[in-house]
């Protein structure tokens, strides 16, 4: 049976998933928050391999918008396989007026901005651990779910949490933490605004970090406009 393949990740992919049931989804990593699908579900890397036993016909990458690993890794196995490749990736957030955000192109160029003993709310993940070993500031990490392992950094610790988080539930956070700057990845989309609000009323600065460089070829950034495309290529 002829496929198309979602590479799942973002709620994008989601969206996807449910306006075509008859996809297969597959979640390279697991979900941070776990959840039920409706469509087949497979879990692991992709291969070209895969791409063939499955009759693949095109292949949907609409994994984190930061997670470039996945987002090359899918580009590979569809160009090896010679199966039609769409990434969709959502928009980074914009900033308003009231907004205090610094834009940094790497988790590294931290140091340059935030100062010595500040106390910092990271929500990038565990990944951005080796490039902040140079920044002299309180690190306080959020992960979702339980893995409080200790923070690898000169001060700080790790705070488990289990979202979604609400604009409130972020100003008690930064308020309780007493916290000076919030340091993020430019996700995009709605789920992690409310911390980008919270910071915006507390009129905290925000490090925004850049999205890492992705693959070249055809790329959406809507469900609508992935569905579009999809109609091409059947």
């Amino acid at each position: 049976m002829k496929r198309i393949v979602i590479i799942a990740g973002s709620g994008e992919a989601r969206a996807l998933a449910r306006a075509l049931p008859e996809a297969l989804v597959v979640l390279p990593e697991a979900e941070r928050v776990a959840r039920s699908w409706d469509n087949a579900l497979l879990r692991g890397p992709l291969t070209a391999a895969d791409l063939h036993a499955w009759g693949a016909v095109a292949v949907v990458e609409a994994a984190h918008p930061c997670d470039a690993g996945t987002a090359f890794a899918a580009a590979r196995a569809s160009a090896n396989a010679g199966v039609p490749h769409l990434q969709l990736v959502r928009p980074g957030w914009r900033a308003g007026h009231r907004d205090r955000w610094v834009p940094l192109r790497r988790a590294s160029d931290a140091v340059r901005v935030i100062p010595r003993g500040a106390r910092v709310l990271v929500t990038t993940g565990r990944e951005v651990l080796p490039e902040l070993r140079a920044l002299r500031a309180e690190v306080l990490m959020r992960r979702i779910g339980n893995d409080c392992a200790p923070l690898p950094l000169w001060r700080g610790r790790m705070i488990c949490g289990a979202g979604p988080f609400t604009v409130a539930d972020e100003i008690r956070l930064l308020r309780r933490e007493r916290i000076d700057w919030l340091m993020v990845h430019d996700a995009g989309g709605p789920g992690g605004w409310p911390k980008l609000a919270a910071a915006r009323a507390l009129q905290l600065p925000v490090a925004l970090v850049a999205r890492p460089r992705r693959p070249g070829g055809p790329r959406v950034a809507t469900v609508k406009e992935a569905l579009a495309w999809l109609e091409t290529q059947r």
